[in-house]
């Protein structure tokens, strides 16, 4: 299969856990929103219908009595519920919902960097392995051309008997170049040696 090919197969799996997380997130978060929705429409459903009760029995309670005093408990309770389920969804919403939405613009953050970093290896990649390797390739052929080439204008020379002549064209540069450099040197020292006579004269030395 090949180190690319394993990789292809990691990233793969890698994006499909990704994607199966953030569905099941998703999944949670909107289970979550709609337990704060009906966690406060309860609440506010038990509220409404404590206040319309303390309505009605502020003028049917003439006296007290065990039925009178159980149903007062019974309100009260039903109210001190209604306030513990208020502040149950207040907490959830503004505690664990507000940290899951986060969580998951983190994830999504997180998997749009890896697919870009993997974008980026795969380019790099196809760059080393393809691009560079074909100018690489290219770039073989050509100089296999011009060493064959050479091999050939030498046995042609060879052939011919004009071997001697094609050092010389060869030599030639570099003994011109040799004998202009040693011309230089030659002019250098001159220099040098006048300017050290004057300096004798002067009596600088």
């Amino acid at each position: 299969m090949g180190f690319g090919g394993d990789l292809k197969y990691s990233h793969d799996a890698l994006l499909k856990l990704q994607d199966w997380e953030l569905r099941l997130l998703e999944t949670v978060k909107k289970f979550m929103v709609m337990r704060v929705k009906s966690d406060k429409e309860y609440a506010s459903t038990l509220q409404n219908l404590c206040n319309q009760v303390d309505k009605e029995s502020a003028c049917q309670l003439d006296y007290i009595s065990n039925v009178s005093k159980s149903w007062l408990l019974v309100v009260q309770q039903t109210e001190q519920l209604s306030k513990i389920m208020k502040t149950h969804a207040e907490d959830l919403n503004s505690g664990p919902l507000h940290r899951l939405t986060m969580m998951i613009k983190d994830k999504q953050q997180v998997k749009k960097s890896f697919v870009g970093v993997h974008q980026q290896i795969e380019a790099e990649m196809y760059k080393v392995t393809k691009t560079e390797l074909e100018k690489l390739k290219s770039s073989y052929r050509q100089l296999i051309k011009e060493v064959n080439s050479a091999k050939e204008k030498y046995k042609e020379a060879v052939a011919k008997g004009k071997i001697d002549l094609i050092l010389c064209i060869y030599l030639f540069p570099f003994h011109t170049a040799i004998k202009s450099s040693y011309r230089q040197l030659i002019k250098e020292v001159n220099s040098a040696k006048e300017k050290y006579k004057e300096a004798v004269a002067k009596g600088d030395y």
